[in-house]
């Protein structure tokens, strides 16, 4: 199709150019037969198909030079074995109903050879078996989010849409099928990976994504294998040299299988020596480095130490601008004792090997840190290095100037570079100079805090700050980035589930605000727990009006989810008499007023569609409202979209009894379960699972009593009070049981108005009781 289009482009653009130049004969001939007037009449009209033929033929150009999207031999001559792994890989992408395919294994496993070698197969050397295929690769190197370093990489600017890049990939290539490898991604980084991954799939049903995990997790598709002796032989013949198979052996037990091992063993024997004899590697690495002179050590501490801050190669000319002592000879010997690597003007170092060599260069790494901070930390595209350079030494560096950049890459987004400062920091292996300055310091938490909780890690965060020294700590509120450290500290008690410790420290908080802004932050937060809770909807509630009517703050965020949040607790209750649509008018209105204020639209409609099928009983506009938000919300990883999910899930549970509405019902609630599961939404995963089981009940099929037991034990523990009274009423319903006359006593004096209302109904609607996530 792609191909038909562009050769129908191509005709169009030669059947112009014909008429242009004949057009212009015909102007000249007529210029020659002094004819004035015809000539001027082929003049004016060889301007229309010009225009239109410059500009066809500059598209039809474009096209061809876009494929540099793809890169060109990214493998190398040395790599062997992974046959097996790579029929699998195959099969997968061409026959698979899963287009998002997950490669695991340590460090050193061959991983990241494995993903070139299949983007070259694909691209160039395989290409009968893909025809219709282009792969596309991407080594993340945990700067900034997965969405923004792909913008980077392939739209060239930081703020394209998951739908942009996908557009990209598909208008550089004639393949109908794009794949995309994404390389180097940590544990931390699979939710936030996976949430692309789905999204992108979902703008092209042609669109793929291969992605390859730090991880010793065996449940993914692919894990490649150790190697072995066969292996080994095989290296040895791509270097052109025999190795005997007591010798091949040994080097596969030395080398505990790992590929980068093994290669590097191989290689030594290309220059007459045995690492075996060495016993260890270890042993052949501190040797080989003590062969080396000072300016040799010099040098390789600090290409080690900067490919390590780039988590990638880096240019020749990079590392001879830092230090004019390095010099080519040098390079050329560390290339020769396969220290490192070389490829296209670049070096690179292999991690493994370079974590070796690095502990028997501690006295070099200090001043090479500092000379890669002198070096960029005045530049701004890259002061981001500085930052890390400053930070994992411990030389004195300028406070301030670290203090700006912090503030520039939260500003930017670059989470995953803060995660990494902080990372470094909660390890006890930062620059000791950095507590020396206070506010740096907790800036540095503040910021690692606040890029976990932006990534969704909250259990990572939860356990970092338990290993603090500092805890919460009111009294001690004397700057604006005290109040904020300690405000994220509550905020991480709420997405933890101790509900009830950030109502008590949120309203603490408050009084202790130094601004307006700080405590409207403070009594949104305590409203906003409250209702997760659901012992005191009331109270919840008032707060929430109070800061609708509050116009002493400017926050649109905060009086947008207001009232939102103050219309849906009273939709909970069963209010008929809220002006709801009023409430709706009055977010739009704030919508229109500032155009950042789009992204909250589908939060909005979420409350509508609840609205309608709760209020209005208009199950088919619900319907409506959520599936046109749906389409929008699919092609990103925006977390809303499992909210919708799981409304879609009620709705088709509530309003459709065939077995399709139980099919796509079930459908909906996994999609919402899956991703609480992965996120640790405790709220969000209970309800899903009650709505799967009102569903079950209600078509006939058994339930996980198990699960149900623990929904109880759990909602119980995290005082999520509405899930609990939910999975109270389906335990009582599953063992065919009467409501306790005190149970629905309690549900009316918390005007919990769904469980009152289906009791009123007859028995084959108990099962169509509505649930809400607050």
């Amino acid at each position: 199709m792609k191909k038909n289009k562009l050769y129908f482009q191509i005709s169009l653009a030669i059947i112009l150019t014909l008429l242009c130049v004949i057009f212009s004969g015909s102007t000249m001939f007529f210029l020659y037969k002094n004819n004035s007037g015809t000539a001027g009449v082929f003049a004016t009209l060889i301007g229309i198909p010009l225009t239109i033929c410059i500009a066809l033929w500059t598209f039809i150009f474009s096209r061809f030079q876009k494929d540099t999207l793809i890169e060109r031999y990214l493998n190398d001559e040395h790599f062997v074995g992974r046959d097996i792994e790579y029929a699998k890989l195959l099969d997968l992408i061409q026959n698979a109903q899963d287009r998002i395919i997950y490669i695991s294994g340590n460090i050193g496993m061959g991983k990241t050879l494995f993903l070139k070698m299949s983007c070259d197969r694909i691209n160039y050397t395989d290409k009968k078996k893909w025809k219709s295929y282009a792969a596309f690769y991407y080594n993340n190197n945990h700067t900034k989010s997965i969405t923004q370093a792909l913008s980077n990489k392939f739209c060239k600017y930081s703020n394209a849409s998951v739908s942009d890049i996908s557009k990209q990939l598909n208008n550089s290539t004639l393949k109908k099928n794009s794949i995309l490898f994404i390389d180097n991604i940590y544990e931390r980084d699979s939710i936030e990976c996976t949430e692309f991954a789905k999204a992108f799939i979902n703008c092209s049903k042609y669109n793929q994504v291969v992605i390859a995990i730090d991880s010793n997790n065996d449940t993914f598709h692919i894990c490649p294998c150790r190697f072995g002796e066969n292996e080994i032989k095989l290296l040895a013949q791509s270097y052109d040299i025999e190795i005997k198979q007591s010798e091949r052996d040994d080097i596969s037990k030395l080398s505990n299988g790992y590929p980068v091992y093994a290669r590097y063993s191989v290689e030594a024997y290309t220059k007459g020596i045995k690492i075996i004899d060495y016993n260890n590697l270890e042993n052949y690495i501190e040797e080989l480095i003590n062969s080396l002179n000072n300016l040799e050590k010099v040098s390789l501490s600090l290409i080690i130490c900067l490919c390590q801050l780039l988590q990638d190669g880096v240019e020749t000319k990079i590392i001879y601008g830092i230090n004019n002592c390095i010099a080519p000879p040098i390079t050329k010997k560390l290339l020769t004792f396969s220290l490192i690597n070389s490829y296209k003007n670049k070096i690179y170092t292999d991690k493994l090997i370079a974590l070796k060599c690095i502990d028997f260069l501690s006295e070099y790494s200090t001043e090479s840190y500092k000379k890669i901070y002198q070096y960029y930390k005045r530049m701004p595209n890259a002061e981001h290095i500085a930052l890390m350079a400053a930070l994992k030494s411990d030389f004195e560096y300028d406070y301030a100037l670290m203090a700006d950049i912090l503030h520039r890459q939260y500003a930017d987004n670059n989470f995953p570079l803060l995660i990494d400062i902080g990372d470094f920091e909660a390890n006890g292996q930062i620059n000791p100079h950095l507590r020396e300055d206070k506010e740096c310091w907790t800036y540095v938490r503040f910021y690692y805090l606040k890029s976990l909780l932006e990534l969704g890690l909250y259990d990572k965060a939860r356990k970092v700050v338990d290993n603090y020294d500092n805890q919460l700590n009111l009294l001690n509120i004397s700057s604006d980035i005290d109040f904020e450290y300690q405000y994220l500290l509550v905020d991480l008690d709420h997405l933890t589930n101790y509900l009830q410790n950030a109502v008590t420290f949120s309203y603490a908080l408050s009084q202790k605000a130094l601004t307006k802004e700080q405590m409207v932050k403070c009594q949104y937060l305590y409203a906003h727990c409250l209702r997760h809770i659901g012992v005191d909807l009331n109270q919840a509630y008032t707060v929430f009006v109070n800061l609708i009517n509050d116009m002493d703050y400017k926050n649109d965020k905060i009086r947008i989810r207001s009232i939102y949040s103050a219309a849906s607790i009273k939709m909970f209750q069963g209010d008929l008499n809220y002006l709801y649509e009023d409430a709706f008018d009055k977010i739009e209105q704030i919508i229109y007023q500032d155009e950042k204020n789009e992204i909250w639209k589908p939060y909005v409609a979420r409350h509508k569609a609840i609205y309608e099928y709760k209020i209005c009983e208009n199950f088919e506009k619900a319907e409506q409202i959520l599936q046109s938000t749906m389409k929008l919300l699919e092609v990103t990883s925006l977390r809303i979209k499992y909210d919708i999910y799981f409304e879609l899930g009620e709705i088709y549970r509530i309003w459709d009894n065939s077995s399709k509405g139980y099919e796509t019902s079930i459908s909906y609630y996994s999609e919402a379960l899956q991703y609480a599961e992965r996120a640790h939404d405790y709220n969000l995963q209970s309800t899903s699972q009650l709505g799967i089981m009102l569903l079950k009940i209600k078509h006939g099929y058994e339930i996980n009593t198990d699960i149900l037991k623990s929904i109880i034990s759990t909602t119980y523990d995290f005082s999520l009070n509405i899930n609990y009274n939910y999975a109270i009423y389906i335990n009582y319903l599953t063992n065919s049981e009467c409501i306790p006359e005190e149970a629905i006593s309690y549900w009316e004096e918390m005007q919990y108005s769904d469980m009152l209302s289906i009791l009123h109904k007859s028995k084959s609607e108990y099962y169509n009781l509505k649930l809400t996530v607050m």
